[in-house]
């Protein structure tokens, strides 16, 4: 999601103190699922569109503080911003041109107090084959712009992104496609018990040093009083592939997210459908949007590089 957008992985949602506390937080995803289900998470560049009282029009606001944001990306400005041709200039050209070509799109403006409330906004996702609506956002405040309070310091809060706003949304928007529903899912505990065996039997061989191996067994660890020194999903991915070493000091954050891309490939699996990679949630005790992703993705540097992380090991 863009930067407006609090998407968090499971390991995001709190401050982590122990491997146990980490076990209950993912059962308690899995009871989501099973009561209320989750959609499937769309591919593709973000694009958060608000309406401009100054040109009167439907803009692009990233959200930043940059001139460019509080103005707002216009199609008659776009070139001034984006490299012609580039894959965010088309995007944005593809759904701000889409937006205008439709009938009456004045009115979603309008009925939802867009044109009252410019800190309001629609979220896209846009690939080359779709485009997706997200939900309708209210941003939050910065330094520099107006918005509503966050006490916990979010970028946007959701308004509504329930499927009948999405479905009024299309007969005005009728170019926008709507997320899968995923089903709710059976015997939650069942698929917790079956991912707790899989964590029983982890055992992975990394390296210590060039000369020698350092081996993790979640039943070594589990109970252990482990330093929480934080490492980037960048190191995680460098160690298991063996491009990096692993000290004890960095066994706890590892483990979180071998854990997750773990736990996230068996929720996957037990929803029997083979093309859903990612997937959201809603928890409201949290009153957090939750993804579960088959991979981590990493931005490698300012050209957009990604790094993937590799297939889980066949040890599990």
């Amino acid at each position: 999601m863009s930067k407006l957008i609090d998407l968090k992985h499971p390991f995001q949602i709190k401050d982590i103190k122990s491997i146990n506390e980490y076990l209950f937080i993912l059962k308690n995803i899995l009871r989501i699922v099973s009561q209320k289900g989750a959609r499937e998470k769309p591919e593709g560049f973000n694009i958060p569109v608000r309406w401009s009282n100054l040109y009167d029009d439907f803009v692009v606001d990233f959200g930043s503080d940059k001139q460019r944001d509080i103005s707002g990306i216009h199609l008659d400005n776009l070139r001034f911003y984006y490299v012609l041709n580039s894959d965010m200039s088309n995007s944005i050209n593809q759904l701000l041109g889409k937006i205008k070509n439709c009938n009456n799109s004045e009115h979603i403006a309008d009925i939802y107090k867009l044109k009252k409330n410019e800190n309001r906004f629609l979220n896209f996702v846009v690939n080359k084959e779709s485009i997706f609506c997200t939900g309708i956002y209210n941003r939050c405040e910065t330094s520099k712009r107006s918005g509503i309070y966050s006490s916990k310091k979010s970028k946007s809060v959701l308004i509504d992104n329930s499927f009948d706003f999405l479905n009024y949304l299309q007969e005005y928007f009728n170019f926008i496609k709507i997320q899968e529903k995923i089903n709710k899912i059976s015997n939650y505990n069942k698929i917790y018990l079956e991912f707790l065996e899989e964590l029983e039997n982890l055992n992975l061989v990394l390296k210590a040093d060039e000369n020698s191996d350092f081996v993790i067994s979640f039943k070594k660890y589990i109970n252990k009083n482990l330093k929480k020194d934080k490492i980037e999903i960048k190191k995680y991915i460098q160690i298991i592939n063996k491009e990096e070493y692993i000290n004890d000091d960095l066994v706890f954050w590892f483990l979180i997210y071998h854990m997750t891309l773990m736990f996230n490939h068996k929720l996957l699996e037990s929803l029997n459908r083979n093309k859903t990679n990612d997937i959201i949630l809603y928890d409201g005790v949290s009153n957090e949007q939750i993804k579960i992703v088959r991979k981590f993705n990493i931005v490698q540097n300012k050209k957009e590089k990604i790094l993937n992380a590799p297939l889980m090991p066949v040890s599990f």
